[in-house]
């Protein structure tokens, strides 16, 4: 499927303000000064949104290498994020966005009008989104452009 939130890129990332997996309020000031890697997933749990997540844990040492931080984002509950993390040892944050606000306020679109995007943005240090990649069932290769984009980007 072909990238469909290309307009996103060079735009500045929206203001908000979720919880993650520990209670903790998460906003966009967080990301401020540092290079951000956030991807939107349908739901915790399901199979290739845990093979998404895995594949970030899995590659989370070279992004903490480069100086990037990640943030997984759903409208899961935190206690779900918080167990779905704990299952998995996943390292990074999970925002719960449970109303979509957040995924709403970046015109993200649901997969035949029913499925949660599957989307992942890179947002610079200045809270720039540099990047995009949208694919439903493509689900580690999220990983590894975001990677191979970071590169690109000279981190």
């Amino acid at each position: 499927m072909k990238d469909t939130h290309e307009y996103l890129v060079n735009t500045k990332f929206p203001q908000f303000n979720l919880y993650d997996d520990k209670r903790k309020i998460v906003t966009e000031e967080d990301f401020s000064g540092k290079w951000n890697v956030i991807f939107f997933y349908p739901k915790d749990e399901s199979p290739g949104c845990t093979i998404q997540s895995c594949s970030f844990r899995d590659k989370y040492e070279e992004f903490n290498n480069l100086g990037v931080q990640i943030f997984g984002v759903s409208s899961d509950s935190v206690s779900s994020h918080k167990r779905f993390k704990e299952k998995y040892n996943l390292q990074y944050s999970l925002l719960s966005d449970k109303a979509g606000e957040l995924a709403k306020s970046l015109v993200l679109k649901k997969n035949l009008g029913i499925l949660h995007a599957r989307v992942t943005l890179i947002v610079d240090p200045q809270g720039m989104i540099t990047y995009v990649h949208t694919s439903q069932l493509g689900v580690t290769g999220h990983v590894r452009k975001a990677l191979k984009e970071i590169k690109a980007q000279g981190k």
